[in-house]
C-alpha cells in the first residue's frame, strides 16, 4: 500500500464534523478511515410529509424566490453510507438514519403533496425518500457550494 503523504485543507463545517466524530481516534487516522466507508458527506435542508400542511405563506413566497434555500423545515449534514443515510442537525447531532432496506420509493420529482407551484420554484424538484414510517422531501448540495438540488446521484445510486 502507498503512503503518500498529503496535505488538504479543511472548512469550518468539515472540521467540527470530524472532531465530533472521532472521538479519541487522531484526525488524519479518522479521515483515512472515512474515507473508505463513506460515500460522501452533503449540506442538506428537508421537510418531512407531515409538516407540509403546516407552512407559512411567507415561507412559500420564499420557496419560490430564484436561487433561495428550497422549503424546508430542517437543515444539516447527510452522511451518504453503503447501507443508507444518517442525518445531522447543524450543530452535528445525529437526528435520524434511513437504511436502505427501508427504502419503499425513491424519486426526484413533484408529486401531489410536494407541488411544482405551490411549494417549489419550477425548475428544482424534491428528492422523495419514502420508508414505512416516514415521507421526507430532501435537497443536498456538496459542502461549500451554494445551490441545493433536488438530485443527488450519489444518494440516488447508493440506496437504488
Amino acid at each position: 500500500m502507498n503512503k503518500d503523504k498529503i496535505s488538504i485543507t479543511l472548512n469550518d463545517t468539515l472540521m467540527r464534523f470530524i472532531d465530533l466524530a472521532r472521538g479519541d481516534v487522531p484526525r488524519s487516522k479518522f479521515i483515512e478511515n472515512y474515507l473508505k466507508d463513506s460515500l460522501g458527506l452533503f449540506e442538506a435542508v428537508w421537510i418531512f410529509l407531515d409538516e407540509l400542511s403546516k407552512v407559512k405563506k411567507s415561507e412559500l413566497a420564499y420557496a419560490h424566490v430564484p436561487l433561495s434555500t428550497p422549503l424546508h423545515r430542517h437543515e444539516g449534514l447527510i452522511d451518504v453510507q453503503k447501507d443508507g443515510l444518517d442525518f445531522y442537525d447543524k450543530d452535528l447531532n445525529k437526528l435520524f438514519s434511513i437504511n436502505k432496506g427501508e427504502i419503499r420509493q425513491l424519486s426526484v420529482k413533484y408529486d401531489k403533496d410536494f407541488k411544482r407551484f405551490v411549494h417549489s420554484n419550477v425548475a428544482n424538484p424534491p428528492m422523495r425518500i419514502a420508508s414505512k414510517d416516514k415521507k421526507v422531501y430532501l435537497f443536498t448540495r456538496q459542502i461549500g457550494a451554494s445551490i441545493f438540488k433536488g438530485e443527488n446521484n450519489v444518494i440516488r445510486q447508493t440506496l437504488l
